[in-house]
């Protein structure tokens, strides 16, 4: 049987593919499981500085494989793609490492992304889509919930609940313009290319300042502005001390050419 997650390296860059093209790259147990095993080793990685998330075939990732969840319902606790010790479902820990990776995390969300699938691609920094890529939920027509946490990051939480009331799906332009999509191939066959691509500009840059970035962000998530300002100060001052790629910084500047970052 083949592997349901593939890596990929191209220099500093990552590429992590669900590959059950048959299944729209939905999650049962061993494809949540490796999901989750590739993206901690990568986001640990000291010798990574960038992530790309993709699906194979004509799907990013069509939620959770519903042939799975029956024979969950069924007894079956082995199919489910969620941890057999805690119960938890692997895309929410996956979606955590993402948030977290100190690193530049692409998603090339080529064709539809459906229930988790939505999370894992709101969980990445940037989204690249294609004309064909289509984004929603449609939890509420089972008459269940979820689907909130990240998408109410990304589009805000009166249009997440519109999005998840109605089951609808969302299309390219619209996506794009509700900032639901950071970037448009020219076509879906270059989806991933162009995410390739974005990742390696961000790949050459200040690593070590990105991932303090993305910390304060988690950390600013949900308080006051007043605080929001004071901790980012903090962390301006941090960059000062931690980051070496600092100094390469100011010297391009005052040498007027570009920066050779290390990441560190």
């Amino acid at each position: 049987m083949s592997a349901s997650v593939v890596e990929d390296r191209d220099k500093d860059v990552v590429v992590i593919s669900l590959d059950r093209p048959q299944r729209r790259n939905s999650l049962d147990y061993d494809s949540g499981r490796r999901l989750l095993e590739a993206v901690v080793g990568a986001a640990r990685s000291v010798d990574v500085r960038a992530i790309v998330l993709r699906g194979t075939g004509e799907a990013f990732c069509a939620g959770d494989d519903l042939a799975a969840i029956e024979g969950f319902r069924a007894g079956d606790v082995g199919v489910a793609p969620a941890s057999a010790d805690t119960g938890e479902a692997f895309y929410l820990k996956v979606c955590e490492e993402l948030l977290l990776a100190p690193k530049p995390v692409i998603a090339a969300v080529r064709g539809a992304a459906i229930g988790p699938g939505v999370e894992l691609a709101c969980a990445a920094d940037l989204r690249v889509g294609g004309p064909g890529t289509r984004l929603g939920c449609g939890l509420i027509h089972a008459g269940h919930v979820g689907v909130a946490a990240m998408l109410r990051r990304v589009v805000g939480p009166a249009r997440a609940t519109e999005i998840f009331l109605t089951g609808r799906m969302v299309e390219a332009a619209e996506a794009s313009r509700i900032g639901l999509l950071d970037r448009i191939a020219p076509n879906d066959q270059s989806v991933t290319d162009t995410a390739i691509t974005l990742a390696q500009q961000l790949a050459a840059g200040p690593t070590k300042a990105i991932g303090l970035f993305k910390d304060m962000r988690e950390r600013c998530e949900g308080q006051s502005a007043l605080y929001a300002l004071r901790l980012q100060d903090r962390y301006h001052q941090l960059s000062h001390n931690e980051v070496a790629d600092s100094e390469e910084g100011l010297r391009a500047l005052r040498e007027r050419r570009q920066p050779r970052f290390a990441g560190r």
